[in-house]
């Protein structure tokens, strides 16, 4: 006989909408398979075009720019037409991303590649929330959550170590024109499962107004941000912690940990890499607690002060030259509680934000979130030109040391934010 709790997973797992569910994780493991795969691009391309870090920071920054601008806009879209037929364009506009770098590369064409990936897996991550707050019971958020994190985050282990072997092994116009036809693929079957939404389903979507009739509904969301204490908390604690985990992930990961413990590139690539095995576990831990809008604040205080204490863990260990395996347990340690946080925080701004706003709510408030990383990514960028390596491309341990003490400080005082949280249930709040 299985045990109740096996029979409750069956339960979860058998719902009707879960096939769908998967589909869109699996378009969000895409998002971060081609965020996180500029750490494996940019830096040895920097090197071969003599580039500097600030234009390698800025080559990457054009994604995040685009990808955040388009967060309230997708949001909305989701909201009016539902996310199946949203993330269905973003898929075909990804597949088109990856031919750019099937041609000679220069700083223009990589640019274009970060621009137009950018646009396309856009609408990815706001479709997942808002499907999964529309499709499924809200206490059992974390399990879904678990699923969509543990799953997308096999996307930046797959972009670091395998998507460097593959280039290594078969080209770069090789690689990216076989990464081609999966976004490819998957655009095909959303496009035909698309009618089994939930939210054109429940009637929930409005197909009224032109398009530019979104853009005050984009302002009003960021104005009820900005007025609601407890979504103002929550926007300053995920946007600092996910600015320091995508500079990481996305762009000095690889590099910081070939420079700081004198590691070989496959290793460095190898144990950099552990931060998302670490996002992959942190969810998975959290995936039988059931989300109560009384413990929640407890909750985020804990997970958060571990995110904060795990930066400079890392820190120490990069700074104190320990051997590479320390290095990537810490940064594991990182990534599993980066892991934890995002559970809870994005549990949090559900419970806080009204049913038919929460398309908008989740794509303003990652729109600051990926402005946050674009600003990390870009002062790091300054910091590390401080601290030039002998050959034009390359840095110094002491400079990503530099870099990244800033980013551990900023997410120190991310915690000051605890004090608007408060520590009273979540709920919505009247306007």
């Amino acid at each position: 006989m299985s045990s109740p709790k096996k029979a409750s997973v069956r339960e979860l797992v058998s719902d009707s909408s879960f096939p769908l569910f998967m589909l869109l994780v699996g378009a969000f493991f895409l998002t971060i398979f081609f965020r996180i795969s500029a750490s494996v691009v940019l830096p040895p391309e920097g090197e071969r075009l003599g580039m500097s870090a600030s234009l390698i920071a800025f080559i990457s920054s054009i994604h995040f720019y685009v990808y955040a601008l388009l967060q309230p806009v997708s949001g909305i879209l989701h909201d009016r037409y539902g996310p199946v037929r949203v993330v269905t364009l973003g898929l075909f506009l990804t597949a088109a991303s990856c031919l750019l770098l099937t041609f000679v590369r220069t700083p223009f064409t990589l640019g274009a590649w970060r621009l137009i990936s950018g646009v396309g897996v856009a609408p990815m991550y706001s479709a997942v929330l808002v499907f999964q707050a529309f499709a499924f019971d809200p206490k059992r958020y974390s399990f879904y959550a678990a699923i969509n994190m543990g799953v997308s985050s096999l996307g930046a282990i797959t972009s670091v170590a395998p998507l460097g072997f593959a280039i290594d092994s078969f080209g770069m116009t090789g690689t990216f024109a076989i990464l081609s036809a999966i976004p490819l693929v998957m655009g095909g079957i959303m496009a035909k499962k698309a009618a089994m939404d939930p939210i054109r389903l429940s009637g929930a979507e409005k197909e009224t107004g032109s398009i530019l009739s979104i853009f005050p509904g984009i302002w009003r969301a960021i104005i009820y941000i900005m007025k609601n204490r407890r979504l103002r908390a929550i926007q300053t604690i995920w946007a600092i912690s996910t600015g320091a985990l995508v500079t990481f992930q996305a762009l000095w990961g690889v590099s910081w940990f070939a420079t700081a413990f004198n590691a070989p590139l496959p290793s460095a690539r190898f144990w950099s890499s552990l931060v998302s095995m670490g996002m992959m576990l942190g969810p998975v831990f959290t995936s039988g607690i059931l989300v109560l809008p009384d413990k929640l604040p407890g909750i985020i205080r804990k997970v958060c002060s571990f995110n904060v204490l795990s930066w400079f863990v890392l820190l120490a260990a990069a700074y104190w030259g320990s051997a590479v395996w320390i290095g990537g347990m810490g940064a594991f340690l990182v990534g599993m509680a980066s892991g934890m946080r995002g559970v809870f925080s994005l549990a949090a701004i559900t419970a806080v934000s009204p049913p038919d706003k929460r398309g908008v709510i989740f794509g303003a408030m990652n729109m600051v979130a990926v402005l946050s990383s674009v600003v990390m990514q870009w002062v790091t960028g300054i910091v590390i030109d401080f601290f030039p390596g002998k050959v034009p491309g390359t840095f110094t341990a002491a400079g990503y040391t530099a870099g990244f003490s800033a980013v551990s400080i900023a997410m120190a005082l991310s915690l000051l934010a605890f004090r608007s949280l408060g520590r009273e249930p979540l709920a919505p709040e009247e306007e």
